[in-house]
């Protein structure tokens, strides 16, 4: 049978060894240098993860690559309404992310009142900048990159920068760009095409949420995480919870249509 789909930890780690072994991985705060290098012998390889849901998976991620010695790039956020970055639990794995050479960016979130009133790029660049310093303030270092969660058409293959920080999806980034989106390779299977460069640079998205030791459908993979997360909650607790993990996503727990903790009335 054909490759369908593997979001084991085992295939991840086959995706590293491919990583390593044909490309140079850089981080996306050395992005400006890699775009000027006049020569580079080696295609190279941003690894970036969005942490969408969960600190706790992220910092698995981060322990495979430690173990395999790959460094990536960890987009955090600091307003989500599933992980407290403030709390002393996220400013433990931060710090350890940080002390295993990897980088942590803003992984940058745009309220609804901003997607609907389209302001200017110099007032989303004052929020993206205010967000960027809240963020060094809880890791004491630098924040230098930024990645968009559902991001607005005017960064998509946009600006190299957007509030002095590098822009993610800038269009010399996306040029070469693999991702996981939704629990899904929109093109197709990983491997022969990390073990085929096409490219000098290449972008590689994952998010930590749909990795586990075993693998199943991103449905059942939110539920699981659903499941986990309740764990202890009160019902009005879990109906938040549940209602925050819904709104958050474009894609829903598997049983999330078929109890009672549905989305609030408007």
């Amino acid at each position: 049978m054909g490759w369908a789909a593997d979001f084991t930890y085992g295939y991840f780690k086959k995706v590293l060894q491919a990583a390593k072994s044909n490309y140079q991985l850089s981080l996306f705060s050395q992005a400006p240098t890699i775009l000027n290098a006049v020569k580079q012998q080696r295609p190279r390889l941003l690894l970036r993860h969005d942490v969408d849901l969960s600190l706790d998976r992220a910092l698995q991620m981060a322990g495979i690559e430690s173990e395999s010695g790959v460094i990536a790039t960890y987009m955090v956020m600091i307003n989500s309404p599933l992980y407290d970055i403030k709390s002393r639990q996220s400013r433990g794995t931060l710090k350890l992310l940080l002390c295993g050479g990897h980088e942590i960016g803003l992984h940058f979130d745009f309220d609804g009142a901003h997607r609907l009133e389209a302001p200017s790029m110099d007032a989303t660049e004052q929020k993206i900048d205010s967000a960027c310093q809240r963020l060094e303030d809880i890791l004491g270092a630098s924040v230098k990159s930024v990645s968009f969660h559902r991001p607005l058409e005017r960064f998509l293959r946009g600006p190299s920068t957007v509030a002095g920080r590098v822009n993610a999806y800038s269009k010399e980034l996306m040029d070469w760009y693999l991702s996981d989106s939704r629990g899904n390779w929109r093109e197709g299977e990983p491997l022969p095409k990390l073990n085929n460069p096409e490219k000098k640079l290449l972008q590689l998205l994952i998010h930590p949420i749909w990795w586990s030791d075993h693998h199943v459908a991103p449905e059942d993979r939110l539920e699981e995480f659903f499941e986990k997360s309740i764990k202890g909650l009160k019902p009005e607790a879990a109906k938040v919870f549940d209602a925050a993990l819904a709104s958050h996503l474009t894609i829903q727990r598997r049983g999330y249509a078929n109890v009672e903790l549905a989305k609030p009335a408007a």
